[in-house]
């Protein structure tokens, strides 16, 4: 697998990493980073590629500014315990490393987009911390849901049902400490108070006092903690 570059017949560079992995016939595809993913037979020679990139041409600068829109959308940070960390990616690096200080160190796999990386760092890190922490609440507010879990859901940070227990969203280990206890707190009082009447907020208060900030901090950053979700 390697990077080259193709000039078009308008002056234009365009960056393709080439895999020689197709069987019969030549595949492009944008990725991101303004970056094209070329799949080619391994009988079609350099020269030959050139020649039907020439003859393509019209297509594959299609294909280009579809991938230089991906660049422009792609996240500059990573929101992680409520900061915003930057990402570097590291060649010698086997797995994603967070530094406080530093941020997110990502591997350079040629095969996978560094979002995707950080995507299933970011799942794995929540399944940890989120959990641990909704159990936190439960032991003090002494309401056990049926069970424990996390939602990809992209409509609500939080679900709970008295049958099948409580769900959080992955996506709130970017969120900050307190954020989260809400979330855990408001979903736990659900066990008690099914609606959201008076009886309900008042017992949300008894356990978090800045419950009106926590959900404006979601509103604010929710676009932000949902970047990643265009990666697959």
């Amino acid at each position: 697998m390697s990077e080259f570059l193709h000039t078009t017949t308008d002056g234009d560079t365009i960056r393709l990493k080439l895999r020689r992995t197709a069987k019969k016939n030549i595949i492009v595809r944008p990725a991101s980073g303004c970056l094209l993913d070329i799949n080619v037979p391994p009988f079609v020679s350099m020269k030959s590629l050139s020649e039907w990139l020439n003859v393509n041409e019209i297509a594959i600068k299609k294909l280009w500014q579809q991938s230089e829109k991906i660049a422009a959308a792609l996240p500059e940070f990573i929101w992680f315990r409520g900061q915003a960390y930057p990402f570097t990616q590291i060649s010698v690096l086997t797995r994603v490393q967070w530094h406080k200080q530093y941020g997110f160190l990502v591997p350079m796999v040629n095969s996978q987009s560094p979002y995707v990386l950080l995507k299933a760092w970011l799942k794995q890190s929540a399944k940890k911390e989120l959990l641990l922490r909704l159990q936190y609440w439960a032991n003090v507010m002494q309401l056990q849901p049926m069970a424990m879990t996390l939602s990809q859901a992209r409509t609500f940070w939080g679900v709970c049902r008295r049958r099948s227990g409580i769900r959080l969203n992955w996506r709130l280990i970017g969120a900050p400490a307190d954020v989260v206890d809400y979330v855990c707190i408001h979903e736990l009082c659900h066990l008690r108070h099914a609606n959201h009447g008076k009886a309900f907020w008042a017992m949300v208060a008894e356990y978090c006092a800045d419950a009106d900030n926590a959900r404006k901090w979601l509103k604010k950053y929710a676009n932000e903690l949902f970047a990643l979700d265009k990666f697959s």
